[in-house]
């Protein structure tokens, strides 16, 4: 067995599960289970190919199996490719050999004869696109649960498409909400929080909205957690107006604010966008990226502080005032 791939949890997940499949729990796998680590020499501790070959080919003591497995195995697949792929051409019946290792190129005779052979190739590369979204179902369902799509989309917004990460947040998200057979958006936002950074967010959404007190209660707590908050605000603000804009330009184009809301980050949330939108027509918007700059030279010379200058453009943008 060849498990592979730049995803670690997902490797180790994999490994876990052959482990579980090969050795089950009435097996003593201090009997039965070989470990190495191919990044380490032989002289370290490390495998070399006569002592794994000799491992499987040892007659497994109170199992039907005995496992060999070799972390790290790039290296170790390196050295020995030849001896390797006369070993798959013919296995030890009661061997079990696992290489994890980060690259198995199919090109390679090594590849063609573990697929002649039949050997199970598992391939654990990085998550992308809907596989994110499958990925973290998949979690959720495995905890007997089920997550609203919009707490989903929000989940992966705010850990990204790291597995581990997202199986380890799912795992307290299916503990949190107890007795409860679905996970919500609301549960993904009490339970993984917000970053200081979204927090500006929502303070610039609030004031666009027309909810000032709601908007400078979240930009002063900002500044009361996160020193450094003052210097990232501006390029906050700045990217949730650019989000304004495109938002604008996809519903120009045809898009229904329902399609939108994702696209912007704001998932389940058409209604306000709809409203922000309303408030924050594209002049308001290139006048507010006008302000920002501003906001920004005269910071950078210290005519004007950043506190103050964010302050009043949430006043304006709450106001319905030209920024």
């Amino acid at each position: 067995m060849v498990i592979f791939g730049e995803e670690l949890h997902l490797k180790e997940a994999a490994l876990q599960r052959t482990l579980d499949d090969s050795l089950p729990p009435a097996v003593d796998r201090t009997l039965a289970l070989n470990v190495y680590e191919g990044s380490r020499t032989a002289e370290q501790g490390g495998p070399s190919i006569r002592t794994v070959l000799e491992d499987l080919v040892t007659l497994p003591f109170l199992a039907e199996r005995r496992v060999v497995v070799i972390r790290d195995a790039d290296s170790f697949i390196s050295a020995h490719r030849e001896r390797l792929e006369k070993y798959v051409a013919s296995p030890s019946p009661t061997g079990v050999l696992v290489l994890e290792c980060r690259s198995f190129p199919k090109t390679t005779r090594l590849y063609k004869a573990a697929v002649a052979a039949g050997a199970q190739l598992i391939e654990c590369g990085k998550l992308s696109g809907r596989a994110v979204a499958e990925y973290v179902a998949a979690q959720v369902a495995a905890h007997g649960k089920r997550m609203d799509p919009d707490a989903a989309a929000r989940l992966i917004e705010l850990i990204g498409p790291d597995a581990g990460l997202l199986a380890g947040e799912v795992g307290k998200l299916c503990l949190y909400v107890g007795e409860r057979r679905t996970v919500t958006a609301d549960d993904v936002r009490d339970l993984v929080g917000q970053t200081r950074e979204e927090k500006v967010f929502a303070a610039a959404e609030s004031a666009a909205l027309g909810r000032l007190a709601d908007s400078l209660r979240l930009w002063r707590h900002v500044l009361e957690t996160d020193p450094e908050a003052r210097y990232r605000a501006i390029g906050g603000l700045a990217f949730v107006a650019r989000r304004w804009f495109l938002a604008h330009r996809l519903l120009a184009d045809g898009a229904t604010p329902y399609e939108v809301a994702p696209k912007v980050g704001m998932w389940g949330r058409h209604q306000e966008l709809e409203t922000i939108l309303r408030r924050v027509t594209p002049p308001r918007v290139r006048s507010l990226l006008a302000a920002l700059a501003e906001l920004d030279a005269q910071a950078k010379t210290g005519s004007r502080s950043i506190e103050q200058g964010v302050e009043r453009l949430l006043v304006e943008l709450a106001a319905g005032l030209p920024s």
